[in-house]
């Protein structure tokens, strides 16, 4: 069974999402005996001492999912907050599972390998798969769509790590091309798009609907800034681009993606353009498609999971045989 402590979500007690898996909102789960008790990287809703306090009943696994940075992590009070949550679980979690090798690379040298476990994002590839030939498409993607020779789309976060001047560039040098970006606005992002006839955003996008309006894509593109972020970054869709079979094309920097050889790159506009250029020309290849096809079913989240609940079981089995 997974509880999954929140704090919003409008839940009172406790919501069922799943086959065993439930929304919380009772402090009464924080003293369940032999629980497994997951930390993110990411939360502003632990500290360290709740940290500290977990390990009174249960084991503890810290979740790196992210590079700790001010412009992911918010204030300098929160990125304070999170990098003492992180030393803590360095000295004391009995499992550091880091979403990129970057931050694995990192948790190794600081905690030794027996305690890490690398594990990256990973895709529903039903969802994607899915046809959604009854989802009703956004009327003005389909109107921009008629005035442009392909699409390149992008869904995510509209958030400060996107390299801006790039689309803008990229999107000048091929007028032909439309660029279509799809998520919610992070820190008041959206302004920084370009006011081009070639880019459109159409804000976020129901999850249901999602894999409908991307299936229209030709490409897909994560222009992500190049620096840390990009480098230490497991983007979630590059998973779902492959499951919908679309050529996908980032930035350089982007270690977690060029690590494929059917990823496309850039670290400038010349190249992206160029690059974009390749991945347009095997939209249609089905032997590409089908390279896709094999890497989105060997990074499901079903796979991931197998993963981590072998680790997980490995640690019970240890802590039972020393008590």
């Amino acid at each position: 069974m997974v509880l999954y402590r929140t704090t919003g979500d409008g839940v009172v007690g406790f919501r069922p999402i799943g086959s065993n898996v439930w929304l919380v909102n009772d402090r009464n789960v924080d003293s369940i005996p032999g629980a497994v008790r997951s930390f993110y990287s990411t939360t502003l809703f632990a500290d360290k001492s709740h940290l500290r306090a977990a390990k009174n009943t249960g084991l503890v696994a810290y979740e790196y999912i992210d590079h700790i940075d001010a412009s992911i992590s918010g204030g300098s009070s929160s990125l304070r907050r999170l990098l003492e949550l992180k030393q803590a679980a360095f000295e004391s979690a009995d499992l550091i599972v880091s979403s990129a090798r970057l931050l694995h690379d990192e948790a190794v040298e600081a905690c030794g390998e027996h305690r890490c476990l690398s594990v990256p994002n990973g895709v529903d590839v039903a969802h994607y798969r899915d046809e959604h030939s009854t989802t009703e498409i956004s009327q003005v993607l389909k109107t921009f769509m008629l005035g442009h020779s392909h699409i390149v789309g992008y869904f995510g976060a509209i958030a400060p790590w996107l390299w801006y001047d790039l689309i803008e560039e990229i999107s000048n040098l091929l007028p032909e091309v439309g660029f279509v970006l799809i998520g919610p606005d992070y820190s008041g992002c959206v302004p920084r798009l370009p006011r081009k006839s070639n880019v459109i955003y159409l804000g976020p996008i129901d999850y249901q609907k999602l894999a409908a309006h991307a299936g229209l894509f030709d490409v897909c593109f994560i222009p992500f800034v190049m620096g840390e972020i990009a480098r230490s970054t497991s983007p979630l869709k590059l998973f779902e681009y492959f499951a919908l079979e679309k050529p996908v094309v980032v930035t350089s920097d982007m270690m977690e993606c060029v690590a494929y050889d059917e990823v496309f790159s850039g670290s400038n506009a010349e190249e992206f353009a160029r690059a974009i250029k390749e991945a347009l020309n095997l939209r249609n290849d089905p032997q590409f498609k089908q390279r896709l096809r094999v890497l989105a079913d060997a990074n499901s989240w079903d796979v991931r999971a197998e993963v981590y609940i072998s680790k997980i079981e490995a640690l019970i089995a240890g802590t039972r045989s020393i008590s």
